[in-house]
């Protein structure tokens, strides 16, 4: 995630007027409307240990012409504020990414017209209020720098680094393969200190705790599809989590009857309400010494009591 920096602002000169002119009903003149520039993304690691690939950008550049510019993500039309109409990816001359490799960053010029809606916007753009922007968009591919396995496949931790060939590698993504672009968004908090992009994987490559952890940080964006099979993932696990629950309960009913007297009600209660603070894995625990003690006690109690004992048999439990 890359912060997306604006420049060359003001009025549209000819040849992006006919640009322009492709994504309205009629056709404006350049007086009527207010050109600006983005950068959109980059190939730099981001906070998130991802990374966009350059044939990625590539891709992107493609998919974002016409996209839209809203407001935080939000996806509903009196959102609309921009339209992009012409994208590039450009080599910043002399510069180089976190990996020694030359940054690029896929540039666009957008478009809005201007009105009495419109001046408020135009001058929190000029004045540098509204700066910061990112992109939502669709990754088919997210690949592990150390292993080269995809997301969800290895045990790899972003940020992390590992030794690979003898020499120390940090753990991040590479995102490739762009399946869709959905907009572009000015946002007030990016993700980065420089900015943040709303990433999403689709097919398989999405996975469900990833994908929590993506909507709790408020970076996700997925298609109809992902939904679908999302909302299929939650139901067995939902499945899944109820005869958990069941099984749990029979377990904490089986402890009560190893420790606690069963003609007091009362300690029963007490002693059930206290064990659903513990975990499961306190609870099997819990469980698997309480059968070991319960085994050992009746053992004992079925043993033969020798004669040299049988005076102090009482005292044998």
């Amino acid at each position: 995630m890359k912060n997306g920096n604006l420049s060359d602002f003001g009025i549209p000169n000819e040849d992006e007027i006919k640009e322009i002119n492709k994504y309205t009903r009629r056709d404006f003149k350049a007086d009527e409307l207010y050109a600006f520039s983005v950068v959109l993304c980059d190939n730099e690691i981001d906070r998130d240990f991802e990374r966009f690939t350059d044939s990625a950008l590539e891709g992107l550049s493609k998919l974002f012409l016409g996209k839209t510019g809203i407001f935080d993500h939000s996806h509903k039309a009196g959102n609309q504020c921009a339209r992009v109409f012409y994208t590039e990816v450009k080599s910043v001359e002399g510069q180089k990414n976190r990996l020694g490799e030359p940054y690029k960053q896929l540039f666009a010029r957008a478009y809005m017209p201007k009105s009495a809606a419109s001046d408020e916007l135009i001058l929190a753009i000029e004045s540098g209020i509204k700066k910061e922007v990112s992109v939502g968009c669709s990754m088919k591919s997210s690949v592990c720098s150390v292993c080269g396995q995809p997301l969800g496949a290895c045990q790899h931790k972003k940020g992390k680094t590992y030794r690979k060939n003898g020499a120390k590698t940090l753990c991040y993504f590479d995102l490739s393969d762009p399946a869709d672009a959905y907009e572009w968004s000015f946002v007030a908090v990016p993700a980065q200190p420089a900015a943040g992009v709303v990433k999403a994987f689709d097919g398989k490559k999405i996975e469900f705790f990833e994908l929590q952890k993506s909507v709790t940080d408020g970076e996700i964006t997925v298609t109809v599809e992902e939904a679908e099979r999302i909302s299929k993932e939650f139901c067995e696990l939902k499945e899944v989590a109820l005869a958990a629950g069941e099984f749990l309960q029979r377990k904490k009913s089986d402890i009560v009857k190893m420790f606690v007297n069963p003609e007091s009600e009362t300690a029963a209660e007490v002693f059930l309400k206290a064990l659903s603070k513990l975990s499961p894995e306190e609870l099997f625990k819990l469980y698997s010494e309480g059968k070991t003690l319960h085994e050992k006690a009746e053992l004992q109690l079925s043993g033969t009591i020798s004669k040299q004992n049988k005076k102090n048999s009482y005292f044998i439990v």
